[in-house]
């Protein structure tokens, strides 16, 4: 699951902001990630008569909406929201990082937006640890503080603290499905043997990425003879 990190604030206090001038940052350093805005103000109900509105009308408790580049999840009056680690490891299965603007009450590590007259009553309502207040001036001795303006500063915190770890390997290998960890010295001695066997071979370039797929030999059948 990529990490989830949320921009929390009271109205007005530059969270839209913030997040606008991190996404270039993550974006030059390379940076795989997907951002979740929250909204209390609800979204657009389906036509009635449309399709969706249809299956809903007829009991399903949720319904998706699929389109070359967008997808959209219809639920049921009276349901609970999806979790917002559900909801990233969804949408941005293969992000090293997912930045949401609001999310306030979920257990997620937060960067906490300081409106003046108001930062005792922000802290106290957020869930999750707060990593960093961002404001004019700080307002706990035990927090990290930055500057409105200081993205690239905080983006140094988040790699010195989670990033540096979640970098994309130079190999990934998956059984069925299931994703196999492997270590820096194991990587090397992998790619170090497969790019010098592809070498060999006539019409190969070599290439800054390499797509194998593999389908080992199924075991023969047991026939029942000993």
């Amino acid at each position: 699951m990529p990490f989830i990190v949320s921009v929390v604030g009271y109205k007005k206090s530059g969270k839209t902001t913030l997040v606008e001038h991190i996404i270039p940052i993550l974006k030059t350093k390379g940076y795989r990630f997907g951002v979740l805005k929250y909204t209390g103000e609800g979204l657009p109900e389906e036509q009635e008569g449309k399709d969706t509105a249809k299956f809903r009308a007829a009991g399903a408790d949720m319904v998706g909406l699929c389109g070359e580049d967008h997808f959209t999840l219809f639920k049921a009056g009276g349901h609970p929201a999806l979790p917002l680690d559900r909801l990233a490891a969804f949408f941005f299965p293969e992000a090293d990082l997912v930045l949401t603007e609001g999310f306030k009450k979920q257990p997620f590590p937060k960067i906490a937006l300081l409106s003046e007259g108001q930062e005792e009553k922000l802290l106290t309502e957020v869930k999750g640890v707060v990593l960093a207040t961002v404001g004019p001036r700080p307002f706990r001795d035990d927090l990290p503080h930055f500057q409105p303006g200081e993205a690239e500063r905080i983006v140094e915190m988040l790699e010195q603290r989670f990033l540096k770890e979640l970098r994309e390997p130079r190999i990934r290998v998956w059984l069925d499905g299931k994703r196999i960890p492997m270590k820096d010295f194991v990587q090397d001695i992998v790619i170090q043997g497969i790019m010098g066997m592809l070498g060999t071979l006539k019409g190969f370039i070599p290439s800054r990425r390499v797509d194998i797929s593999l389908s080992p030999a199924a075991a023969p059948p047991d026939n029942g003879l000993q």
